[in-house]
């Protein structure tokens, strides 16, 4: 099953590497990859004429970076067997806008936790959430301006993007979780979850564009356990 929801959030920001949740624990722990196969697809150059402070830096599309076969930006969760609950963390997560893109391009934020937007770009941006086509914010933040603080809502497996209505090319994501054992892979396509009791678990690795694929992992005490996904240039449709 694929992730329920699509929260659309407007923002302006960029991309990330890899992050790890996990609660804190000699247990055991996922690692793994994440392979695109097939030929790698284009990205197109960004058009940032159109503010002249993005036109300092040049950009290129985020919908789907493969870097030698590896594919980025993939959030790598546990879906089912987590024993909770698992209180949020009172840290909100952190989206900054820089060089008119939004950073990370894709995060996860757990339920009851905030979601924070910051301004790194001498330009006025805007952020536009919405979920399942209904509006949750659309608020001006010009340069220099306060971050913006929200509580996310939604149940784990909701989707929020996130775009600038100024920069049409600029869109992030953040998946709602509902425990901390989740990653999203860097350059090479890699994630690891920490952390975990022993146990049989089911991990969705999600991708904005590409869809999600499900697979179960046991992991023993103080074991590392081994997982592997595989995404494909057709995209699966998201619900």
């Amino acid at each position: 099953m694929q992730l329920r929801a699509a929260l659309v959030v407007g923002l302006v920001c960029a991309a990330a590497p890899a992050r790890a949740g996990g609660a804190a624990g000699p247990n055991g722990s996922i690692t793994g990859t994440v392979r695109f196969d097939g030929p790698a697809p284009a990205r197109a150059e960004l058009e940032r004429d159109t503010d002249p402070v993005c036109a300092k830096t040049k950009g290129q599309a985020e919908d789907v970076i493969v870097t030698g076969g590896m594919l980025r930006d993939v959030l790598v969760r546990v879906k089912a067997g987590a024993k909770g609950p698992f209180a949020a963390p009172p840290a909100p997560v952190v989206v900054t806008q820089r060089d008119c893109r939004y950073d990370p391009h894709v995060s996860a934020v757990q339920v009851g936790q905030s979601l924070a937007i910051k301004s790194g770009d001498a330009t006025y941006h805007n952020v536009h959430v919405s979920k399942a086509g209904k509006n949750l914010w659309n608020l001006s933040q010009p340069a220099g301006d306060p971050d913006i603080v929200k509580e996310t809502p939604g149940a784990a497996g909701d989707v929020v993007s996130l775009h600038c209505d100024v920069h049409a090319w600029m869109q992030a994501w953040a998946v709602v979780v509902d425990n901390p054992y989740f990653a999203v892979t860097d350059d090479a396509g890699a994630f690891t979850l920490t952390g975990l009791p022993p146990g049989t678990y089911t991990l969705e690795a999600w991708h904005p564009v590409l869809g999600a694929r499900t697979d179960k992992v046991t992991v023993g005490k103080r074991a590392a356990a081994k997982a592997s996904f595989h995404f494909k240039a057709a995209p699966a449709a998201l619900q």
